[in-house]
């Protein structure tokens, strides 16, 4: 009878760590991606004009450099027809 106690106290209180360690972690959620808008905010050169941009345009620049970078843009775009065949994904079975 000892044994038995033993035994369904050992399982509760199994049960209840499980059960707590699945619950839901409200500390984690507000933090759901502050990464990711960190390593944007690290990539802008002046985050002063990323927040408040100049309404002026830009004015002036290279010609030939900036007709290479619109064609090189517009040529860059992959073919659809290329796309379009079918996509075939390998699994190993080994544990390598």
């Amino acid at each position: 009878m000892h044994r038995t106690i033993t035994a369904r106290m050992t399982t509760a209180v199994a049960v209840t760590m499980l059960l707590l360690g699945c619950a839901h972690n409200s500390t984690t959620e507000p933090q759901f991606g502050d990464s990711v808008r960190h390593m944007t905010e690290q990539q802008i050169y002046n985050l002063d004009a990323a927040y408040n941009p100049d309404p002026n345009p830009v004015e002036g620049g290279d010609v030939d450099r900036l007709t290479n970078v619109l064609e090189s843009h517009r040529g860059d775009v992959a073919d659809p027809a290329e796309a379009s065949g079918a996509l075939e994904v390998g699994v190993r079975s080994d544990n390598r």
